[in-house]
């Protein structure tokens, strides 16, 4: 299990403090057979200093390009120069715990993705929960649409030829923050061989999130869009219903409660009561800040 080399793909922009945290973490893995190339999205901080602070304890490649605005290029500059058999990507403001690597090896030679929990950290001492991944479907890419993102990013270890298979992620900047959602509905066209790992195996920072925002939500539907027309009729009636769903929650999160309102009732579904009964608690809520 120790030939396996892993090229771990770190994009980065202005986050040095939080840069210095994942790489001491991939000082620590237990598993050593690995490179880690930092993909730095034209930062002005001391994100450079920071690297150089690793250049004697990890392999490490500081590879930096001129601003693009989001993670898709600097992770695509970083596939194009990994030697790894395998690909890791981790977002620099989450780390992992020390048996990460070598808690994924069993699985290398079945599958061609490996993906796991996250912690939520808002500070270092305290977790407030857990990004979780799931169990999918036998249609994966259809099973990623309609009933959403199951996949942590900083989770995944995909095989390289399978990277290859796929091509580059996307550099649509209507899909920034959701390239990555993309990126695993197009590897589950390429293969079904993926494993989910049902632990935490790191930790994922819940600092300033892209996520919330309304142009989120464009961009949601920009991406559900994208690939309506490969679902059934029932499949895009319940993929629509999450994305409505989705929508009310970030726009009752914004506290724009008559957009959440529209939204909550346009996502009611018959084939879905828990969904169903959360958007009337949601729109309930609602109502009554309205008032």
């Amino acid at each position: 299990m120790g030939d396996f080399f892993v090229s771990v793909i770190i994009p980065t922009y202005n986050r040095a403090n939080d840069l210095d945290r994942c790489l001491k973490s991939l000082q620590h893995q237990t598993y050593k057979n690995f490179e880690v190339l930092v993909c730095d999205d034209g930062s002005t901080d001391n994100t450079k200093e920071i690297v150089e602070k690793y250049n004697s304890i990890l392999k490490i490649k500081y590879i930096k390009d001129e601003n693009f605005g989001g993670p898709a290029r600097p992770r695509n500059k970083g596939i194009s120069e990994a030697k790894g058999d395998w690909i890791c990507f981790l977002d620099s403001d989450d780390w992992w715990y020390p048996n990460k690597l070598n808690d994924s090896l069993p699985y290398l030679n079945d599958y061609d993705l490996i993906h796991h929990n996250l912690d939520i950290y808002s500070n270092l001492e305290k977790s407030k929960g857990v990004a979780k991944g799931r169990i999918f479907g036998e249609n994966i890419s259809n099973d990623l649409i309609v009933n959403g993102n199951g996949i942590v990013n900083s989770s995944v270890l995909i095989r390289k030829s399978i990277v290859d298979l796929t091509g580059k992620i996307t550099e649509d900047k209507n899909l920034i923050a959701v390239e990555d959602y993309d990126y695993w509905i197009r590897v589950a066209k390429v293969t079904n061989r993926f494993k989910y790992i049902d632990q935490s195996l790191g930790g994922y920072w819940e600092g300033e999130n892209i996520s919330y925002s309304v142009k989120q939500i464009d961009r949601a539907k920009s991406l559900l869009d994208k690939y309506f027309q490969d679902l059934s009729l029932p499949e895009q009636k319940s993929a629509t219903s999450l994305h409505y769903f989705n929508a009310a929650r970030m726009y009752h999160y914004l506290y724009m409660y008559t957009e959440a309102s529209n939204c909550y009732l346009e996502s009611l579904s018959t084939n879905n009561l828990k969904r169903t009964l959360k958007a009337i608690g949601g729109y309930l809520m609602c109502q009554f800040r309205i008032k």
